[in-house]
This record gives structure tokens, C-alpha cells and sequence, in this order.
């Protein structure tokens, strides 16, 4: 299977890289090498001949310095160039890293468990009295949560396979949600593989040891099968109980 990989060399992409490179003809895209996802007549012409994509390129956390303006480009509008050239040259699917921060799990956002995919986003239940967070927390959260819908307009309209996985922090715990870069490789491992028909579809993906958001779908559809993690003092950022001290900090 001959895919396109964007962002490869960032944390994520190298891991899942060094775990299944052998298994694919990958070609990677990444800004870091002077690729970029703006640039949509060299993107369409690294993805000719491509099965499937695998989009990992972002500004992937928020990141104090970044605009709103910043998180569209990078994080909506490429999302958008990918999938159009994803349908010009006829790729089967675009699999998308989104994040748990579409549930609302970053500081200063409230979010209630437990987790599953269906359940609204933050801007179709929250108020704005009920946010203490930095404008980067809810940008980054809105940049993926519009870059979801796309994929879901593409699934449904053009009839290209869509899936979002979204991932916990990795390699980390932050409000008690994590996901090891092993099992976030698993998971994307899994969705190339798969031979269901995805035309749009969003999953969690986090450790097992994650009580508070579910897995089922994950597992049942992708075959998601989670190694334990056993994260160092350092890697403990908080927990999900330090949510409410966090919110009023």
C-alpha cells in the first residue's frame, strides 16, 4: 500500500514510521523539509499514485504566540487542501489525527465524563461565563473540531472514506487522558488496515488505563488494542480529579 504521510517527522509520524515503515511505500510530506500543505499543486503531485493518507501535520497543541488566524491555516485550511487533493488524484481514505481536545480537555474548558464520541462539542453546550481558558486552548480546540467537519463533508458529499482518530496527549497524562505513542501508532496502523467502509468516522484513542473516555467503538471497528503504559513522575501532568482545581486557576 503506497501512502502519503503528513507531518512524518514530527513526534507522532517518526513513531508510527519506525513501528510499520516496512509495511508501506510511504512518502512524506512535511514543512519541516520545505513541503508545504498550502502549496496545493505540490501536495496533489506528492500524492498521485497514493492508496491512502494519513494526515498528521498540525500546529498540534496550543501554543502561546499562535493566532486564530494561525490555527485555520495550518490546522483548517490544509486539512481542507488535503482532501481536496485526496479526491482529485482518487485516494481511498484520508485517515486525520484529531485530539481529545475536541471533547473539551484542555485547562480552563469544562468537560464532563464520561466520554464518547457522539456527545456535542464545546461550543454547542457551553457558555462563555464558563471559560477561563487561553484564546490558544479554544483555538486549537476549534481548528480540529472544523477540520472534523470537513472530513465529514467530504465523506458524506464526495464519498471519500474520512476517519478521525482522536488522540489523547501523547506520551503524557494531562487531565488524567493520555495515549502512549505505541498504541496512537497502533491506532493509525489500524485504520489503513481496515477493510470496513468509513465515510466519516471519529474515534477515541487513548490508553486503556483512560476510565473515563470509551474505547468500545476503537475496538470494535478498528481492532484497537491498547498495551498498558506505566508513565514516569515527569509525564504526570495532572489528573482528573486536579480538573476542578485547573478550571479555577
Amino acid at each position: 500500500m503506497r501512502i502519503l504521510v503528513t507531518g512524518h517527522t514530527g513526534t507522532v509520524g517518526q513513531f508510527f514510521l519506525s513501528r510499520y515503515e516496512q509495511e508501506y511505500d510511504v512518502v512524506g510530506y512535511s514543512l519541516s523539509e520545505g513541503q508545504d500543505l498550502l502549496d496545493v499543486a505540490s501536495l496533489q503531485k506528492a500524492m498521485a499514485g497514493c492508496d491512502q493518507v494519513v494526515h498528521l501535520a498540525a500546529i498540534p497543541k496550543p501554543m502561546e504566540g499562535k493566532t486564530i488566524d494561525d490555527y485555520v491555516q495550518q490546522n483548517v485550511q490544509a486539512t481542507l487542501n488535503v482532501l481536496n487533493a485526496a479526491v482529485e488524484v482518487g485516494v481511498k481514505r484520508v485517515v486525520f489525527t484529531s485530539s481529545t481536545t475536541i471533547y473539551g480537555i484542555e485547562k480552563g474548558i469544562p468537560f464532563a465524563t464520561p466520554i464518547r464520541e457522539n456527545q456535542p462539542f464545546v461550543s454547542q453546550y457551553l457558555s462563555a461565563e464558563s471559560l477561563s481558558c487561553r484564546d490558544v486552548d479554544l483555538s486549537y480546540h476549534m481548528s480540529k473540531v472544523m477540520a472534523e467537519q470537513l472530513l465529514a463533508w467530504f465523506g458524506l458529499n464526495k464519498k471519500i472514506q474520512t476517519v478521525a482518530l482522536r488522540i489523547g496527549p501523547v506520551q503524557k497524562v494531562f487531565l488524567g487522558t493520555s495515549v502512549s505513542a505505541d498504541n496512537a501508532a497502533q491506532a493509525i496502523h489500524k485504520a489503513l488496515q481496515s477493510e470496513k467502509e468509513f465515510w466519516y468516522e471519529p474515534f477515541s484513542i487513548v490508553d486503556a488505563e483512560v476510565a473515563h473516555i470509551s474505547i468500545d467503538k476503537a475496538k470494535d471497528l478498528l481492532g484497537y488494542q491498547p498495551t498498558p503504559t506505566d508513565y514516569s513522575e515527569s509525564e504526570i501532568r495532572s489528573q482528573l480529579d486536579a480538573k476542578t482545581e485547573l478550571l479555577a486557576s
